[in-house]
């Protein structure tokens, strides 16, 4: 029930703006709807293999399948403003579309799906999520967790096997021509300290490049680096964006996130616990 009927909102919401876009956003729509399935296959590994889904019932499993694919349901209406310059945060935006459902209306749903774009800090932020129990939370930041781990290890492999016609795609081209091939000091401490990155200290391509590496820090299962590791994202990934750093700073990402991902894998480093 939870799926199917998600599978309909996607299409849905993805009908209601691609007739009326831009040959381009049109493009970019079919690009997120696409990754929107891409997301679900990573999602449907991590809650067969991550011991936090293990005891997980069939109508659960469902739903937090229902919640992984409906991640980007903001997107579309997002990409349709932003060709005449409009901003929205898809995120927010898709909560927003979600709450009106009353099939979707959840905690467990809304928020996860509000969030998911963000720094973590902005979930612990939200009074929606202050107010509920101290189990409740624990329950969203398992479900938000995995929406953001599906997420970002879907966009590793994307950008790792394709990442010139990502590029050309999503406005970066205009940044490849820069010469400013050194992170500013805020990024590169960040990345250092082993910290996702702030968009808003981003100031040039090495930062972008920075930026899109700190994500590995982000995740949260031992599983999505299992997946990496076995689909070779992060040697492809790091070839991607060897040539946009100096080659000291290449240097250094290569060595510091092989280190983290084989820490993760095999070590204890940011374990979670549920």
């Amino acid at each position: 029930m939870w799926f199917e009927k998600a599978k309909v909102l996607l299409n849905t919401e993805y009908s209601a703006y691609y007739q009326k876009a831009t040959t381009h956003a049109q493009k970019v729509m079919d690009e997120k709807k696409c990754h929107s399935y891409q997301v679900l296959g990573v999602g449907n590994y991590l809650l067969r293999h991550e011991t936090a889904f293990q005891n997980s019932t069939l109508s659960e499993i469902q739903r937090l399948k229902a919640t992984v694919l409906l991640h980007d349901l903001g997107r579309f209406y997002e990409v349709f403003l932003h060709e005449d310059g409009g901003k929205v945060d898809h995120g927010v935006y898709g909560a927003s579309l979600l709450a009106k459902y009353p099939d979707f209306n959840r905690f467990d749903i809304v928020l996860p799906v509000r969030h998911h774009g963000h720094l973590i800090e902005k979930l612990y932020e939200d009074a929606d999520y202050l107010n509920l129990s101290t189990e409740k939370k624990q329950e969203i930041q398992k479900i938000i967790y995995l929406v953001r781990d599906a997420d970002k290890v879907a966009n590793f492999y994307l950008l790792s096997r394709h990442f010139k016609e990502m590029e050309n795609l999503f406005f970066l081209k205009s940044l490849l021509d820069c010469q400013i091939k050194e992170p500013s000091p805020l990024v590169w401490d960040a990345f250092m300290k082993h910290d996702a990155v702030d968009v808003r200290n981003v100031k040039s391509f090495a930062d972008q490049a920075v930026m899109y590496l700190a994500c590995v820090y982000d995740l949260a299962y031992v599983s999505s680096f299992v997946l990496m590791s076995k689909l070779d994202i992060l040697p492809n990934l790091l070839n991607c964006f060897d040539k946009f750093l100096t080659e000291k700073y290449a240097s250094i990402c290569r060595h510091e996130l092989c280190k983290y991902v084989q820490n993760r894998m095999y070590g204890n480093e940011k374990l979670l616990a549920f």
